[in-house]
C-alpha cells in the first residue's frame, strides 16, 4: 500500500489544479496580467528566501529594508508558522526540528511592524493571487524548490501545535501570469522565471497554498472594463484630472512603472464608474484674452504658487507641461495661467518652507504618515522614483 501513496498524492494535486484552471477559466479575471517594477536580488544565505523575497516585495510599495535586517529580526521557534526555525547558513532541503525557514505568519507580521500592508494567507486560491496581479500587487509565494513537486509532511512542535512542512520549502513573488505560464521572481536568483500553471498550482499547494499579499485577493469585474485611448497631447496628469481620478491612482491601476511615460494609442483602464469620455469638451471663448503669467520666487513650489492664486495646482502643471513625478518648477521661470487669472500680485517673501531631515531607520511611508501625508505624494514632491529609497541625512520638502 505505502508505494500507492506518492502515486494517489500527485493524482490528487493534479486533480486539484485542474479544478482551479477550470475556476479561473470560469471567472471574469483578465486571461493575462503582469506587475512591472519588482526588482529581485539573490539571496544572502542559504536559507534566506522569505527574508529575501521580503525585501524585494517591500521595495515595489516603497519600503526599503535589508534581507540580514529582516532575517534576523523574525522570532525563532522550532515551528515555522510562528518563527524561522533553525540556521540561515545551514544546508537546505530538510525540515523542521532541523534548519527549514519559516512560513507566511510571521513574515507578514514582521512586514506590518515595518509599515507595511500585509496579511498571511493559508488555503488561498489561484483567482485570489490573479486578481492581487491584476490589482498591480505582486503576491510572495510558498513553493517547493524551483516549481518542483513536493510531499506534504505534519510536524508536531514542542510546544504541542501542529503544521505542515515540506522539504526543499522556497519562496518566490508572483508578478504575472497568462493562460499558460507564471512568472515568478526566484529568490535564489533574482531573476523572472516563467513556470507552467499547472506545475505552479502543484508546487503551490504542498504547503497548502501559503502566500503574502498586500490586499484581500478579491476582484470586481466591473473594476477595469470602462477604458480610455490616449490621444496626442495627453499626459496622465491631463487625463486623470479628466476623469476626476489622481494620477498615481491611474498609473497604479495601469502598473505604470515610468507615470510620466505614456504613448498616443495606449489603452489605459479607468475605475469602473467611470464612462470614457465622461467629461464633454467645452469650446473656447471666442473673445480674445491675454493669457496672464506668474514669475517664479526663490523658495517656491506648485502648490504654494497655485494657493495663493486660488487655482488648483493639476491646472497650472498641465497648461505648463510639467509632468510626474517631478512636477518641478524654478525661480525666475514664467508660468502661463489660465487667461481669466488676472495677473500675479508683487512678488512677495516666500512663506518658509518645512524641511525634514531623515533618519536612521526612516521610511517614506513613516515620514509621510508622520505629516499626515501618504508617500507616493511625498515621493512625487521631492522627485523621488523607484525604488523610492532615501538616506539618513536627506532633506525632503514637506507640503
Amino acid at each position: 500500500m505505502k508505494k500507492w501513496i506518492p502515486f494517489l498524492v500527485v493524482l490528487l494535486l493534479a486533480l486539484s489544479s485542474a479544478k482551479w484552471l477550470r475556476a479561473a477559466q470560469d471567472s471574469a479575471l483578465p486571461d493575462a496580467a503582469y506587475v512591472n517594477g519588482v526588482v529581485g536580488h539573490p539571496q544572502q544565505y542559504n536559507l534566506s528566501c522569505e527574508s529575501r523575497s521580503a525585501a524585494d516585495w517591500a521595495a515595489y510599495f516603497g519600503v526599503t529594508l535589508d534581507e540580514a535586517s529582516f532575517l534576523w529580526n523574525l522570532p525563532r521557534s522550532d515551528n515555522p508558522d510562528v518563527g524561522f526555525v533553525g540556521s540561515a547558513n545551514d544546508v537546505w532541503g530538510y525540515t523542521p526540528p532541523y534548519s527549514y525557514g519559516v512560513h507566511a505568519a510571521p513574515v507578514a507580521q514582521l512586514l506590518r511592524n515595518y509599515g507595511l500592508q500585509a496579511t498571511a494567507y493559508r488555503g488561498a486560491t489561484w483567482d485570489n493571487l490573479r486578481a492581487e496581479i491584476v490589482n498591480g500587487r505582486p503576491v510572495i509565494v510558498w513553493v517547493i524548490g524551483s516549481v518542483w513537486p513536493g510531499v506534504a509532511q505534519p510536524y508536531t512542535a514542542v510546544d504541542g501545535q501542529q503544521t505542515t512542512v515540506a522539504a526543499y520549502e522556497h519562496t518566490m513573488i508572483l508578478v504575472g501570469y497568462d493562460p499558460t505560464s507564471v512568472y515568478l521572481v526566484d529568490a535564489s536568483s533574482g531573476l523572472v522565471t516563467a513556470h507552467g500553471v499547472a506545475d505552479f498550482l502543484s508546487s503551490w499547494a504542498v504547503l497548502g497554498n501559503m502566500a503574502v499579499m498586500a490586499g484581500d485577493g478579491r476582484f470586481t469585474s466591473a473594476a477595469t472594463t470602462a477604458t480610455y485611448t490616449v490621444q496626442p497631447g495627453d499626459s496622465l496628469l491631463a487625463i486623470a484630472a479628466r476623469f476626476n481620478l489622481s494620477w498615481h491612482e491611474l498609473a497604479a491601476l495601469n502598473n505604470l512603472a515610468t507615470p510620466d511615460v505614456i504613448f498616443v494609442g495606449q489603452i489605459l483602464r479607468l475605475p469602473g464608474a467611470v464612462a470614457e469620455e465622461s467629461v464633454p469638451v467645452v469650446p473656447a471663448p471666442t473673445t480674445s484674452t491675454t493669457a496672464a503669467t506668474y514669475t517664479v520666487q526663490p523658495g517656491q513650489y506648485l502648490l504654494q504658487i497655485a494657493d495663493d492664486l486660488g487655482m488648483a495646482w493639476q491646472t497650472i502643471a498641465e497648461l505648463n507641461n510639467l509632468v510626474p513625478p517631478q512636477y518641478i518648477v524654478y525661480p525666475g521661470q514664467v508660468l502661463q495661467l489660465p487667461g481669466g487669472v488676472a495677473a500675479a500680485p508683487a512678488p512677495v517673501e516666500a512663506a518658509p518652507q518645512t524641511i525634514y531631515t531623515v533618519q536612521s531607520g526612516d521610511t517614506l511611508f513613516k515620514i509621510a504618515t508622520r505629516f499626515g501625508l501618504d508617500w507616493p505624494t511625498l515621493a512625487q514632491y521631492n522627485g523621488i522614483v523607484y525604488p523610492y529609497q532615501i538616506y539618513a541625512g536627506q532633506s525632503l520638502q514637506i507640503p
